[in-house]
């Protein structure tokens, strides 16, 4: 029951309506900005980590001087995010952060607000620089990108927790699927109001 991630990648990015997923007009954006986000990288890096390294459920997920360990990690990201080509294998590569969160124990609410961070850190760069306008496509296309990766991250996160728990227990998938629905059954949102 090993999972494939180039085709877990490719059923989940097949669930994202193609209007809110990165495309090749983005792709063609992030190449005719790319000496400006160049620009962005130490103040990306560094803030991404002091804000992980701020908050105390977030700094409970790395090792005491791990830090310089991490950085060369996201400045990868970056600099591949920034160049491309956004094809299977990158898109694979953020699949396969799900997995990694699985093991570091980062939830989905810490990736999905240091999302949130970058994508508020990158308005107000663009606001600085360039046209409202311009701003505004240049954020339509980021948004894309973190729909698409933060996407990919939480149900790759999802589906391989799942299969992890059926291989250790030796418990069908499917079976886990009817004891959640069980499970969920009688939950209720109007009854949380």
């Amino acid at each position: 029951m090993k999972t494939n991630i180039k085709e877990l990648t490719q059923s989940i990015i097949n669930m994202i309506p193609s209007s809110l997923r990165f495309n090749s007009q983005d792709e063609s954006l992030f190449q005719r900005i790319k000496p400006f986000h160049e620009r962005l990288s130490e103040k990306i890096v560094k803030g991404f980590y002091d804000t992980l390294f701020g908050y105390p459920s977030t700094q409970s997920i790395f090792n005491p001087g791990e830090r310089p360990l991490r950085e060369p990690d996201l400045q990868r990201w970056w600099q591949r995010t920034i160049t491309g080509p956004f094809d299977l294998n990158y898109w694979a590569w953020q699949s396969a952060v799900g997995v990694i969160h699985i093991k570091r124990k980062v939830k989905n609410p810490m990736m999905l607000s240091i999302w949130g961070w970058i994508l508020m850190t990158l308005q107000k760069e663009f606001s600085s620089h360039f046209s409202p306008q311009e701003t505004f496509e240049f954020m339509e296309s980021w948004q894309r990108l973190a729909i698409t990766v933060e996407s990919l991250i939480a149900e790759s996160y999802l589906h391989n927790y799942i299969v992890a728990l059926a291989q250790s227990t030796g418990t069908e998938l499917a079976l886990l699927d009817r004891l959640v629905a069980i499970e969920v059954a009688d939950i209720d949102p109007k009854k949380l109001e």
